[in-house]
């Protein structure tokens, strides 16, 4: 039905003048005559008493109208206190042959009287897939699903269908009344960011939006920033393993899908991103949130925010209290208060847990351990749980993974847990990798004049 679309290609682009991404307009050309999809079905109906309704729709079960979207209850034109009961398309017999005489004369069926009614299905009444397999040339896939984050659609259309992909925009739009936009990545990810690169199919040219997880709400540009909404399992079942008093270091934090939900907990984060969107979004999110008193924000190479935290130094005590490695009650260490006051990573920090949440390279930044903890600082503190994600081949086994973590850290890794997250793509899994860092790996070489302290931290169990 080549007759019923037009559209034209149009590239993407940011406007720089906004603090968000908006797309290049889709074309305003794409029509789709609604009026040809209209198909109107005879049908064969009875007419029952109204108050009747229920008995007989149950007595002919399996004889019914039954097909989505559609009543098979209408109202009779004729007479108010009647109702056109509608039998399936398939029945064209009105006299029911079908059905035994003791069925008929218990139910009194023969007593209903037959008439006929039109059933009008217009281009309202048809999913995306139905009209799309109508509107694309035969042999086209159709796209059956897409992924959603806040009022936007993506998808990763073949080079069969692109010709078509504002008319494909357009169809998702008017079937899915929750979205606003529509855009299909371009090309692969080859950004800095590892964020894609999107063309607006239909819709809104706006990527910024707003998405809930833990029924917390994130704002975030779909331009700038990366999002998996199939991360909510994951982010819920490490923020749980946080206990209270203790603090968290995101090295690699987004928007703040741990860190937000860790200080609605009340847990204090150190949260950090390279992408400087990310940044921004992760501070709007924590002020929106009301927890930005508990979250420091900041905007540099994960590498450099974990050897900045881990300088010697000293932080302020918060007044609360927890309990050291000694088995002593401490008080909890955390950098200066104020909502806006994030400055630069505070020098002697102490925290409980490290997520690395980029599982593309963050194996690659577990150097950033090695040697660089302080042992004066930590003196009495237990050291922390690294938890990083990572990818794993069909070919590796789990050993494989903790070895290549080894391999990064510099030092043999104590007791490890993986867990598995989800499949990426065929032959490739989504992993989390967790293990306490080892004394041997902390610390640098002793020099033989800090024993005792050495001693002291411990990795617990």
């Amino acid at each position: 039905d080549a007759a019923l679309v037009r559209a034209t290609w149009v590239d993407p682009m940011t406007t720089p003048d906004e603090p968000f991404t908006r797309l290049t307009p889709a074309p305003d050309d794409v029509v789709i005559d609604r009026e040809k999809f209209t198909k109107t079905v005879p049908l064969i109906a009875l007419r029952v008493p109204k108050a009747k309704c229920q008995f007989y729709m149950k007595a002919l079960r399996g004889l019914v109208l039954d097909i989505p979207r559609q009543q098979s209850v209408v109202r009779d034109p004729s007479d108010d206190s009647m109702r056109l009961l509608l039998l399936k398309e398939e029945v064209k017999d009105g006299s029911l042959p079908t059905m035994s005489e003791e069925r008929r004369a218990e139910i009194c069926v023969d007593a209903l009287e037959r008439t006929t009614h039109d059933l009008v299905l217009s281009y309202d009444y048809f999913n995306a897939e139905q009209v799309l397999r109508r509107l694309l040339p035969e042999g086209c896939d159709v796209p059956g699903s897409f992924e959603t984050v806040g009022h936007i659609a993506h998808l990763n259309l073949r080079d069969e269908v692109l010709e078509h992909k504002h008319v494909i925009g357009r169809v998702l739009l008017d079937k899915n009344p929750r979205l606003k936009t529509v855009v299909n990545k371009v090309g692969s990810i080859e950004s800095e960011f590892r964020v894609p690169t999107w063309e607006l199919l239909a819709g809104d040219t706006s990527l910024e939006t707003e998405v809930r997880q833990h029924g917390i709400p994130f704002k975030l540009d779909f331009g700038e920033v990366y999002w998996n909404s199939r991360l909510e399992a994951e982010h819920k079942r490490l923020i749980e393993q946080i206990q209270p008093g203790e603090i968290l270091c995101d090295a690699m934090c987004g928007i703040g899908p741990f860190a937000v939900p860790a200080a609605k907990a009340g847990r204090r984060v150190y949260a950090n991103d390279l992408n400087p969107s990310c940044a921004r979004y992760a501070r709007v999110n924590c002020v929106g949130n009301k927890v930005k008193n508990l979250v420091k924000c900041y905007n540099m190479c994960a590498r450099e925010f974990i050897r900045k935290l881990l300088r010697p130094g000293k932080v302020e005590d918060t007044g609360e209290m927890t309990v050291g490695t000694d088995g002593k009650r401490r008080a909890v260490q955390w950098a200066a208060t104020g909502e806006d006051a994030d400055g630069e990573p505070p020098s002697g920090a102490v925290f409980d847990h490290v997520t690395m949440n980029l599982p593309a390279t963050a194996i690659e930044f577990l150097d950033a351990f090695k040697g660089a903890f302080d042992r004066e600082t930590w003196a009495g503190h237990q050291l922390p749980v690294i938890h990083v994600y990572t990818f794993k081949r069909a070919m590796e086994t789990v050993e494989d993974v903790v070895r290549r973590g080894e391999g990064h850290l510099g030092a043999a890794i104590a007791n490890p847990t993986v867990h598995e997250v989800r499949d990426v793509a065929p032959n490739k899994i989504m992993l989390c990798l967790s293990f306490r860092i080892t004394p041997d790996a902390a610390f640098p070489p002793e020099d033989g004049t800090k024993g005792k302290e050495a001693k002291r931290a411990k990795t617990g169990d």
